[in-house]
């Protein structure tokens, strides 16, 4: 269970990684780990891959990106009713 605490650093925690890892998803498309790490080290520099990769499976267990083995890139899962830009 994600339950924070008084010595959760929220810089570089799983929720806040989650939505910089949304946010790039949005702006950019699909996007491999590499520029997703990129991206969300432009908010904290203590953000590191495993950061990103955790997010990501995170992300991908509740059914919100999937994982394009043949491009090796990470993009956002459709709604039926949801438009993403």
């Amino acid at each position: 269970m994600l339950v924070p605490h008084r010595f959760t650093n929220f810089d570089y925690c799983l929720i806040y990684v989650s939505s910089l890892v949304i946010e790039c998803l949005i702006s950019r498309g699909s996007s491999s780990l590499n520029q997703l790490h990129d991206y969300c080290r432009l908010s904290s520099n203590e953000i590191n891959e495993q950061d990103i990769t955790l997010s990501v499976s995170f992300l991908y267990l509740l059914g919100k990106t999937t994982y394009n083995t043949a491009l090796d890139t990470v993009e956002l899962s459709k709604a039926p009713n949801v438009k993403v830009k």
